[in-house]
């Protein structure tokens, strides 16, 4: 894992659980120490990411990328084949197991969210609820978050096989609809009861509620979480205009798709 911010970070993560007197031989101590590289893994950085980036942000981006070519698809209406041809690098973004070679970065945003959750569960049996209290209440809907949007990444990956399966533009069409909000959804949430809010149930949420949580996780605790938008991916890689007329069809032109 990269060094944390001297700053910001340590500040964080060296107050995460309470003003404890820490010591090498105090077990608490011990415990604070493994909850810092839990929560480290997720905000911060992990050693087999991409640039070594925490959890949440390459999963942010993985999905970015998926959900920018899932828009190429959207505005291909006259070419059944590329249309499909673009689920591969939609697939190798969510998850290179199933398509070991496209556009995403190599590590998926389903394996990245698995992650999230799992360092979740980890950081919570590494301290009591004493310890810390913060993460005792916002750990639950963070792992929650994490397990959805996993969940949503395997049915985004089987609406892709099946656009790659249609026989005419017009169903893959619907599919590729159905698609984007699926991969929307996995990464924001969805306000399915339309009352306003995206609430705490599987239904709704995605993984930015996962991050939202662990902000508050920091800022309880005197600090601000590292952002975990990728923007600066997004704007290296051109994702705000792949998919969007009149960008993508030069972005195709010049890139042989």
């Amino acid at each position: 894992m990269k060094t944390l911010p001297a700053a910001s970070a340590l500040l964080v993560l060296t107050t995460l659980l309470t003003p404890l007197q820490m010591s090498a031989q105090d077990p608490d101590s011990v415990r604070t120490a493994e909850v810092r590289v839990h929560l480290g893994h997720i905000a911060e950085g992990f050693a087999d990411t991409p640039f070594g980036m925490g959890l949440l942000k390459t999963a942010m981006l993985e999905g970015e990328i998926a959900a920018a070519w899932a828009r190429v698809a959207g505005v291909d209406t006259l070419d059944l084949g590329r249309m499909q041809r673009a689920m591969n690098n939609v697939m190798h973004a969510i998850d290179p197991v199933e398509v070991p070679v496209g556009a995403g970065m190599g590590y998926g945003f389903r394996q990245a969210a698995e992650g999230v959750g799992m360092h979740t569960d980890l950081a919570m049996m590494a301290a009591a609820d004493s310890l810390a209290p913060s993460l005792a209440f916002h750990g639950p809907f963070m792992a929650r978050a994490a397990n959805a949007a996993r969940t949503r990444a395997d049915d985004a990956i089987a609406i892709a096989r099946q656009v790659q399966a249609a026989q005419d533009v017009r169903s893959a069409l619907r599919l590729v609809d159905r698609l984007s909000e699926t991969i929307r959804t996995m990464m924001y949430g969805e306000d399915e009861d339309r009352d306003g809010r995206i609430g705490q149930t599987e239904d709704e949420v995605g993984l930015a509620q996962a991050a939202y949580h662990l902000s508050l996780v920091y800022r309880v605790n005197g600090g601000d979480m590292p952002s975990v938008r990728p923007d600066d991916f997004v704007d290296s890689l051109g994702l705000d205009t792949l998919g969007r007329q009149p960008d993508s069809v030069r972005f195709r032109r010049r890139r042989g798709f």
